[in-house]
This record gives C-alpha cells, sequence and structure tokens, in this order.
C-alpha cells in the first residue's frame, strides 16, 4: 500500500512539473483511482507471482506467445472495403512516403522541404481528369470510356508519324495526359 501511495505521489509530482501545480490538482481524482488499483492489481500480482510466472516460463518453452502459423509460414488476413484494393494500397504507399519524408502533389512525388496540405496525398482533386476527357464530373464509367477512345483516337502519335517534331510531341503529350486521366478516372 505504501509503494502505490508514493506511485501516486510521484506521478503528481511529474503532473505538475509537465502542467503547472494549477492542473496537477485537476489530476488528483485521477491519480487517487490510480492509487487504489494500484493497491488492488499490485496486490494480486504479489499474490499469484508464482503462477504468473510459471505461466510466463511455459509460453517462452512451448513458443505460444509466436504468430499463429502454420506450416512455417505466416497468417495473411485480408480486409474487406467497400473502395477499390488498390486505392487502399495507394493510401497506405503514399502514407509511408509521406513519412518518410517526401510527399504528393498535384501527383508528382516531391522529397524537398516545402510543406503543402497533406490531404492532397489522400483527397486528389480529379476534376481536371474530367476536363481533359471532355466529360461531366461524377460521369459513369462508360462514358469516361468513350471519351477516352475518341480522345485517344485523335491524339494517338502513330496517326501524326510523318508530321513535324513540334506536332508530334504536342500530340504525344496530350495522348499521355488522356491516358493519365483516364487511368485516375477508372480506378
Amino acid at each position: 500500500m505504501e509503494i502505490a501511495l508514493i506511485i501516486t505521489v510521484i506521478l503528481f509530482f511529474i503532473i505538475a512539473g509537465i502542467l503547472g501545480p494549477q492542473r496537477a490538482i485537476g489530476f488528483i481524482p485521477v491519480l487517487l483511482v490510480l492509487g487504489v488499483l494500484f493497491v488492488l492489481f499490485g496486490y494480486i500480482i504479489v499474490a499469484f507471482f508464482p503462477i504468473i510466472l510459471i505461466f510466463m516460463l511455459w509460453n517462452m518453452i512451448t513458443g505460444r506467445n509466436k504468430t499463429n502459423t502454420s506450416n512455417g509460414r505466416t497468417r495473411t488476413y485480408y480486409y474487406r472495403t467497400t473502395g477499390d484494393a488498390q486505392d487502399f494500397e495507394e493510401f497506405f504507399r503514399r502514407a509511408s512516403e509521406q513519412q518518410s519524408g517526401g510527399y504528393y502533389y498535384n501527383g508528382n512525388y516531391s522529397n524537398s522541404g516545402n510543406s503543402y496540405n497533406s490531404y492532397n496525398n489522400y483527397f486528389e482533386d480529379k476534376s481536371k481528369y474530367y476536363r481533359i476527357l471532355e466529360v461531366e464530373q461524377g460521369a459513369s464509367q462508360d462514358e469516361i470510356k468513350r471519351a477516352f477512345r475518341a480522345k485517344a483516337k485523335l491524339h494517338h502519335p502513330d496517326k501524326y508519324a510523318n508530321a513535324s517534331q513540334e506536332e508530334r510531341d504536342y500530340h504525344e503529350k496530350k495522348f499521355k495526359e488522356i491516358n493519365e486521366a483516364y487511368e485516375k478516372l477508372t480506378k
């Protein structure tokens, strides 16, 4: 019981040092509850220590604390989502790259020190892709596909093989934009 009281007082002084004495006084009811829990569970841990120790040793010896495996393979978990699995994977890929110092802005990965709105990573503005394909926002997949095919026929690089270099570059750029828009809108 004395140990629980000492731990509670130490916690009070730590909170007072971090948040100040006025806020630490507000934590007194919480600290009293924690002290009671220390007394109760501390007694249980001390009383049943030999049984807990035997249980921990048994788990170490038999290896039951390891992950559940069959035939040396780790178990794979599949999560059912309402969205596309690629969107789910893309979300975590971008999040992990952002944590490593890089980020996406308008679809381009950058590792410089500039800070943009981090929501651009996850909630991309797709209005420009609708404009490129010249369809209304929220168009059906069939409408997007028809618009893509029409635009792709119009700007396909093979159609302009004998044109000037400037014209070929323009249509190749447009064709790449059309492909990117189609990929982004059909995910």
